[in-house]
């Protein structure tokens, strides 16, 4: 009898032991690279999921007082690391900082539907001018474009124009910038930018990356799921974002080992990173400061393309002389990525 009810306890924590397979690969993903683990890349994607099933059942148990309650608890405290980039609660009222800087996936000044060109150049190209950055990176700039020249013009300085569409704005002098090949090459990501800008503050290196696309397109989803059934379109995807982690796996790794160069300023890097904060690239750049984690509100989503899923995939991360003193993402229904600016001042000793 006694044997029966113990198995029966270890039985009522079913809906743990059931995810436990996915929450264990989503765990690794986060701290192995996916070179060569690609197939753990898409299950530290899904940990919100998980994270939500765990903390469902967690909450019921707890409100029925049975132990395994614990046994969610331990899951979700072990797995803080990757979670805690997800969201946040932050009551502080945000000031003025001494530099404001802003990155932008404009997706070639064009909306989702590719109409109203003028009128969609015009309102966008106001919204990059409304976020008063005094750096500002573009992603998906296209040459050529109203707000391309307009921003030119109303900058000072910025770098040229990268045939992949990345460019520096700035308020203040460029000394120098150059663009660094990948050598993990894919079309439209073929490396990143940086600049050495002259702020009040002193030098500082301004990065402007855009990594490799997960290649995952919703729209391209739903036609899979509706002409080959949802097991082949999960299929599919997974397959997609195994692929595409790879190659930005390696683009990470060149990154860290050019960032790693001695006699540089301190390191300040904008851009879409194409990846979650669950991700394996938010755990190899853990390094710097995520402006996120010191002044980030709620899901803080900068990617609209996934049925409304909250990713945020552009970050803006700094060096510890820094910190965020005042951040915001801008809602805008253009561009399937968010603006987000963040005012950074002097770190407190």
């Amino acid at each position: 009898m006694a044997k029966t009810k113990t198995l029966w306890r270890w039985m009522a924590a079913w809906p743990h032991w059931v995810a436990l397979p996915f929450t264990l690969g989503s765990i690794l993903g986060y701290y192995l690279a996916p070179n060569p683990f690609p197939w753990l890349a898409p299950l530290a994607l899904a940990w919100p999921i998980l994270f939500l099933w765990h903390a469902a059942w967690t909450l019921y148990s707890a409100s029925q007082f049975r132990w395994t309650a614990l046994i969610g608890l331990t899951l979700l405290a072990l797995t803080w690391p990757q979670s805690r980039g997800w969201l946040h609660v932050n009551t502080a009222i945000g000031h003025e900082g001494v530099l404001r800087v802003a990155t932008w996936n404009v997706h070639q000044w064009r909306n989702a539907s590719w109409t109203d060109t003028e009128v969609t150049e015009a309102r966008m190209q106001q919204n990059a001018l409304d976020l008063h950055a005094d750096i500002l990176a573009i992603q998906e700039n296209r040459l050529g474009s109203g707000p391309q020249r307009a921003l030119e013009g109303w900058y000072p300085y910025h770098t040229e124009h990268i045939d992949q569409g990345l460019q520096i704005f700035s308020q203040y002098p460029i000394r120098q910038w150059n663009f660094e090949a990948f050598e993990a090459d894919y079309p439209g990501h073929r490396g990143f930018v940086w600049a050495d800008i002259e702020t009040p503050q002193g030098l500082v290196r301004v990065v402007n990356v855009h990594l490799v696309t997960t290649t995952f397109v919703a729209r391209e989803a739903e036609a899979e799921r509706d002409s080959a059934g949802i097991s082949t379109s999960l299929f599919r995807g997974a397959w997609k974002l195994t692929r595409t982690a790879k190659v930005r796996a390696q683009q990470v790794d060149q990154i860290l080992a050019w960032a790693d160069q001695s006699e540089r300023p301190g390191l300040l890097f904008l851009g879409d990173f194409n990846d979650a904060p669950s991700s394996n690239t938010a755990f190899r750049m853990g390094g710097w400061q995520d402006a996120f984690s010191q002044r980030g509100r709620g899901f803080g989503s900068t990617y609209s393309g996934v049925w409304g899923f909250p990713l945020r995939i552009d970050w803006v991360l700094f060096e510890p002389e820094w910190e965020a003193v005042d951040m915001r993402r801008v809602v805008q229904g253009d561009s399937d990525h968010h603006p987000i600016w963040v005012d950074l001042g002097p770190a407190k000793p």
